[in-house]
């Protein structure tokens, strides 16, 4: 559990999390990662190195198979981050953070998936990448992640509850509540732009 989760943008620019290369996410993963002791894999029997390769392999003969029937997954790479405060830097411990991931995969619906985690703690607020592969490493089929966002923020606000130190009180606050806020927050801006649109344009008056 964390205090903060995000979905990283695919190829396209959308948030859901979904590529197609192991290879290149966890290039990227690796390259700025912070120490070597705060990373691991789960469901893999190859080393962190050669993740990219097993993660590859299950994809292409346990899902792509064409004797497997049903659609076949192109993006099969999830990309996560999973981050905490600053201040949390002092308390965390590689025991933690394993947890952690693990428990995270499991609100996700991804606890018998093959998948590698990475902490980062270069930005100064430490944070996990975690890559995982959609694809059961037995059965081939591919995991659902509907409402994935918001399964996630509940799972982060459960998180701080139990630890006793809420820093994001919006995802405790009503639905209708934070939909109330963000409405009359549209309308400020609505009634900002409006006023600058009319502003705009009044023609000054002719100089006698």
């Amino acid at each position: 559990m964390a205090r903060v989760f995000v979905l990283v943008e695919d190829e396209a620019g959308r948030q859901t999390g979904r590529g197609a290369s192991f290879k290149g996410i966890l290039t990227y993963v690796l390259r700025d990662a912070g120490p070597e002791s705060w990373r691991g894999t789960f469901g893999l029997a190859l080393p962190i190195g050669d993740a990219a390769t097993e993660m590859e392999h299950t994809h292409r003969d346990k899902h792509l198979d064409s004797n497997r029937r049903g659609p076949k997954a192109k993006r099969p790479v999830l990309h996560a981050v999973l981050g905490w405060h600053p201040s949390d830097l002092e308390w965390l411990t590689l025991e933690h953070l394993a947890d952690t991931v693990r428990a995270a995969l499991n609100a996700m619906g991804l606890k018998d998936r093959q998948s590698v985690w990475v902490t980062h703690t270069d930005t100064g607020r430490p944070h996990v990448h975690i890559v995982a592969n959609l694809v059961h490493p037995d059965t081939g089929h591919v995991a659902r992640l509907g409402l994935i966002k918001m399964r996630m923020s509940a799972f982060c606000a459960a998180y701080e509850r139990s630890l006793g130190d809420v820093r994001c009180l919006r995802r405790l606050t009503p639905k209708a509540a934070n939909e109330n806020r963000s409405r009359q927050a549209r309308a400020g801006r609505a009634s900002v732009q409006s006023a600058h649109k009319q502003k705009a344009s009044i023609s000054p008056a002719p100089r006698p």
